[in-house]
């Protein structure tokens, strides 16, 4: 059983503060900021895509947003353009982003000062924003893309390349499984799209990890069973796999680029 621990160079985080703080992320984002924990949530479009997706973290003076670096000023703007007049102000750090995790179900859970557990998944492990002052001498050294290679494998997506921002719509990402939306807290951007879809109660797609016996092809590639187009891949790498699949061909055979895959237990 080996315990890993890694710095995530592709992950930045946020920093929200000033008086109306809470005010204005509660009004935006599809998680209650309220809680005094760590959460995963998201800023949607107003026609419920995802636009951008986050782990957020109360600390004293406000809260982090820990968010993938690639759209971390994009993210920013589209923050400062709802700001408005608030006393609010958002900025990027430089405050690095360190995980612990095992790729051993069944690892006892470590408690480990300045980290907390992954919201998303518990298998996920545990993240720390910023300097933990705690040993981490006796964990594996490891790096960005094992973590993502682990994270792929247990079904959950992450950032804009493996969710491009307005095309995806959450739930079929499983959000809501993942804990990241709050159908109680009231109003949210895209609020009403999201929620008549989770008042139905059923969706026609799903995100699913799965394994490749080969290279897995890129994303974007249709998942065909027999003849007919039923998903497509989402993200791959070294053979590990998302795809998105109609819930009515999950058990058939699927194939993408004439290469057969099997499906994992993942979030749905």
């Amino acid at each position: 059983m080996a315990i890993y621990r890694a710095h995530l160079e592709n992950r930045a985080v946020l920093k929200v503060t000033g008086a109306e703080r809470e005010d204005f992320l509660q009004n935006l984002v599809t998680q209650d900021v309220t809680r005094a924990r760590a959460q995963a949530a998201a800023l949607l479009t107003p026609q419920g895509k995802l636009a951008f997706d986050f782990i957020l973290q109360p600390v004293d003076a406000g809260f982090l947003i820990d968010c993938a670096s690639d759209s971390a000023e994009a993210f920013v703007k589209k923050l400062n353009l709802y700001k408005l007049r608030r006393d609010v102000e958002i900025t990027l750090t430089d405050i690095p982003v360190q995980v612990v995790w095992s790729d051993t179900p069944g690892t006892k859970k470590h408690e480990i000062e300045g980290f907390f557990e992954d919201p998303r998944a518990t298998r996920l492990g545990l993240r720390c924003l910023g300097a933990s002052p705690a040993d981490l001498s006796d964990f594996t050294s490891s790096t960005a893309e094992n973590w993502a290679k682990f994270r792929l494998s247990l079904g959950v997506p992450e950032g804009p390349t493996e969710m491009p921002p307005g095309s995806v719509f959450p739930m079929e990402y499983g959000f809501e499984r993942m804990g990241a939306i709050d159908f109680q807290k009231g109003c949210f951007v895209g609020q009403e799209v999201t929620s008549r879809v989770h008042r139905k109660g059923s969706l026609r797609k799903t995100l699913h990890p799965a394994v490749f016996d080969a290279a897995v092809p890129p994303a974007g590639t249709p998942v065909m069973s027999e003849d007919s187009k039923v998903g497509e891949v989402v993200a791959g790498l070294d053979g590990n796999a998302l795809v998105l699949v109609r819930t009515d061909a999950l058990t058939a055979s699927l194939r993408a680029d004439g290469c057969t895959f099997r499906l994992r237990p993942g979030l749905f």
